[in-house]
């Protein structure tokens, strides 16, 4: 179980503690680097927004903000250049982001000032999530969940009793939410997380990466090895639909009603007529791991080595299927 556990934790970090450190050859080059808001050494890994500012975290405590959708970044770096592995929008505009070394960060609407709350817990939190109630959820190793009414003063803290990663956590209304992890589990609530239902296992061997659920009912899970499978009845099935390109996806984004995914190598998949296809809107990335729609034809995407760029979607057909 060890060697699953590394798995789990290195999936959900992918680079923040390998990172590729590219220093320009030119040292002008580099202060003039240095002095910008995006550097080649950062590692992204989330994006949110809350309709006046969109941020970006990632590695050595960066966290980026932007006022005008993405067009210019301002730089935070947080104190101790913590491992940042997942930032949420709360109700009231204000966001919580997610420290590898057991904290929660929380920050005010405009990202610029933040104060971190320790997370109380032996287990590795690995996802985040902020309910339309203003709560802040964690899941993480040991089938760990977490949950916090008051701003991260206090936690309760349950678990499965199953030694498995949940990686995954999203709610889609006060009452519906869904969660899923190693070993193919999945989980929901129709009760706003006072209780966690246990579905139909995805699979034994699957270890997701991301997920994204368009209702209860209706939604996608990418995994190890490029697996990306589809549920139309909350999770009670599975079908596992074709990659073309056999990548793994490390993010899935909503972009205009339809699905996409972020993957290796800068990929960016579109699901049509319920497979994934490779688009132009691929980007020359060690990898993409998290995105956001920006209206109806520019998605930002954000990833390795720097990565952070809006993509033009307006060349790619619809038709996303069910």
């Amino acid at each position: 179980m060890a060697t699953l556990g590394l798995r789990g934790i290195a999936g959900a970090l992918l680079a923040v503690t390998v990172v590729a450190c590219q220093v320009p050859a030119d040292p002008a080059s580099a202060l003039a680097e240095q002095a910008g808001p995006v550097r080649r050494s950062d590692q992204f890994q989330a994006v949110a927004g809350n309709g006046t500012t969109l941020v970006v975290v990632g590695a050595f405590g960066a966290v980026l903000s932007s006022s005008d959708n993405g067009r210019t970044w301002a730089r935070e770096e947080l104190p101790g250049k913590p491992p940042l592995i997942a930032v949420s929008a709360c109700p009231d505009g204000s966001y919580a982001a997610l420290d590898f070394y057991r904290k929660v960060w929380l920050g005010d609407r405009a990202a610029k000032q933040w104060q971190a709350k320790e997370l109380k817990t032996r287990a590795n939190p690995l996802a985040l999530a902020c309910d339309p109630r203003g709560r802040i959820w964690v899941v993480g190793s040991n089938s760990t969940i977490l949950a916090s009414g008051d701003r991260g003063a206090t936690w309760q803290e349950t678990s499965l009793g199953e030694d498995a990663m949940l990686t995954t956590i999203q709610f889609l209304d006060g009452e519906h939410a869904v969660i899923s992890g190693e070993f193919g589990l999945f989980l929901t609530t129709v009760d706003g997380g006072a209780h966690w239902v246990p579905g139909s296992r995805i699979s034994d061997d699957f270890y997701p990466y991301a997920a994204l659920f368009s209702d209860p009912s209706t939604g996608s899970v990418s995994g190890l090895g490029g697996v990306i499978v589809h549920t139309v009845d909350g999770g009670r099935t599975w079908t596992r639909e074709p990659n073309r390109t056999g990548a793994p996806m490390y993010g899935v984004v909503d972009h205009g009603g339809e699905t996409w995914a972020l993957g290796v190598n800068g990929l960016v998949l579109k699901r049509t007529q319920r497979e994934w296809m490779p688009t132009a809107q691929g980007l020359p990335a060690p990898w993409l791991r998290a995105g956001r729609s920006l209206g109806p034809t520019a998605m930002l995407v954000a990833g390795g080595a720097g990565t952070l760029q809006i993509v033009s979607t307006a060349s790619v057909a619809s038709g996303a299927g069910n």
